[in-house]
């Protein structure tokens, strides 16, 4: 459940602003500009109250700050807990990549952990994200995605009031983009229905399962039963086999290697690799390297959110939903587009979707499909992706014979057939527009579009006299029917 969301756009939650010699606090586009003007170790805050009580078992709280100016020792973060200036508690950072967990009660300081080194803090003057992440008995704190310390939730937690806000030390001044609390995803995400509730930090996808009478054999029946792909399916088959093996081996007590399970699927549209992705999850289950094998679908716009901050609740999102599965991004290469500039949120999704990677490289498979060129960008864009995606399937354009038979596999789904007049037409019109493709072929899908087409002329045709025609002749798919389809 979403408590509290702001991201500045205005001032509706009423935050503090003034401007004197000692401090600014104002609204600007889409922030809140915080400068401490003073120094001789003193601080400022500025707190906020929502109906949030800190007793909750499972809670997130998420930030994202901008140091803009400031000497580098002195820190700045976010405050919790707070019933005054002197009762509160901190977590905050320093441009000297250092960060800090202390109590203030009754103007008495505390700290919980001293100053300590964390590589992650990004310098100088960087974007910074703060998670404060309750779950039971513990309490994480996370610096832009890296878990840095895990504190007892009955001492941290251990608050005077519910009030919560930002604080700044000596001569600094940040910007606060984000600042969001919400509460465990599973809550957030089911209403009384069992719908997800869509908020601006929950990924939008689809869910695949798998069948639930599934078999070994039922999915390379399956694989087998797809027309072309011929490689793809050599490779899944070798893929399989080494699992297989590896399995194997590690119940009978010996040495395994380790493989990953993450894929990229790169090609034209239209060729298959959405299905392919569905038969590798169920593959994974059967082979018993994941325990559900469900498919979570999604793409660019499901999982990148429109402010800083927001892409990486998203992608936690996304991952979490596909835990025991397979998480697919489709055309993944617009996260990260050749005229991409650094501040685009894709390259956020892309960082906290390897962090994710590794924090659950036992429970889930992350499988990326997009054009062929576009992929070998997005994958040489960051090493973290080279080191984690190391098997790679081509999938070429289908020929004018397989587009024939994926006609013919949607005439027998749907209860049709086709002439042989129907076959030559349907020859001349694969094979013209396969000697005129370019990286957008629709392949399987032209087919599709192609078969619409040809159904609809068919009701055109006989639809005067359907009354007098027995199922045969309902169902009979005739040149004359692929007549507007070139």
């Amino acid at each position: 459940m979403l408590i509290f969301e702001e991201h500045f756009q205005d001032n509706h939650h009423n935050w503090c602003t003034k401007e004197t010699a000692d401090c600014t606090l104002s609204i600007e586009s889409h922030y809140y500009t915080f400068e401490h003007k003073r120094s001789g170790g003193c601080s400022w805050l500025s707190w906020q109250s929502a109906d949030f009580f800190y007793d909750k078992l499972e809670f997130r709280i998420h930030v994202v700050l901008e140091k803009v100016t400031g000497v580098n020792h002195d820190g700045y973060g976010f405050v919790w807990g707070l019933a005054d200036s002197s009762n509160f508690l901190e977590f905050v950072i320093a441009d000297n990549r250092e960060y800090r967990i202390s109590r203030w009660k009754n103007g008495d300081y505390e700290d919980y952990v001293p100053w300590k080194t964390c590589k992650e803090i990004k310098q100088p003057n960087g974007v910074n994200i703060l998670d404060i992440r309750r779950d039971g008995d513990n309490v994480e704190f996370y610096i832009n995605s890296v878990l840095v310390e895990t504190l007892p939730a009955d001492k941290v937690m251990e608050v005077s009031d519910r009030k919560f806000g930002f604080i700044v030390y000596d001569q600094i001044k940040i910007k606060v983009h984000s600042l969001i609390i919400s509460t465990s995803s599973s809550e957030a995400t089911t209403g009384q229905n069992n719908k997800r509730t869509e908020t601006a930090t929950t990924a939008s996808f689809r869910i695949h399962e798998p069948p639930e009478e599934d078999t070994l054999e039922n999915v390379f029946a399956d694989l087998n039963a797809l027309v072309g792909q011929e490689g793809t399916k050599k490779q899944l088959l070798s893929l399989a086999n080494f699992l297989k093996v590896q399995t194997e081996r590690k119940a009978r007590g010996l040495k395994t290697v380790d493989t990953s399970l993450h894929l990229v699927l790169y090609g034209p549209p239209g060729t298959g690799k959405t299905t392919i992705a569905r038969l590798v999850g169920r593959l994974y289950k059967q082979l018993g390297c994941l325990q559900s094998g469900h498919l979570i679908e999604t793409d660019r716009g499901g999982i990148v959110g429109g402010y800083i901050g927001q892409t990486a609740l998203r992608v936690e999102d996304a991952v979490k939903q596909a835990l025991d599965g397979v998480l697919f991004i489709d055309e993944a290469h617009a996260l990260v587009p050749k005229d991409a500039s650094y501040d685009d949120f894709g390259l956020e999704a892309v960082q906290a979707l390897i962090k994710r990677m590794e924090d659950h490289r036992d429970r889930l498979a992350v499988i990326v499909a997009g054009y062929k060129e576009e992929m070998e960008h997005f994958i040489e864009s960051n090493p973290g992706l080279q080191s984690r995606f190391s098997r790679l399937f081509y999938f070429d354009h289908y020929t004018p014979r397989e587009l024939i038979l994926i006609f013919k596999k949607f005439c027998e789904d749907n209860g049709y057939t086709i002439d042989i007049a129907a076959n030559i037409a349907l020859q001349a019109i694969f094979e013209i527009a396969y000697s005129n493709r370019d990286n957008n072929f629709g392949n399987g899908r032209f087919a599709r579009t192609i078969f619409e087409r040809s159904i609809e002329q068919q009701a055109n045709r006989i639809a005067d006299f359907v009354g007098e025609l027995d199922d045969a002749g309902i169902s009979l798919i005739t040149a004359e029917d692929l007549g507007i389809a070139e």
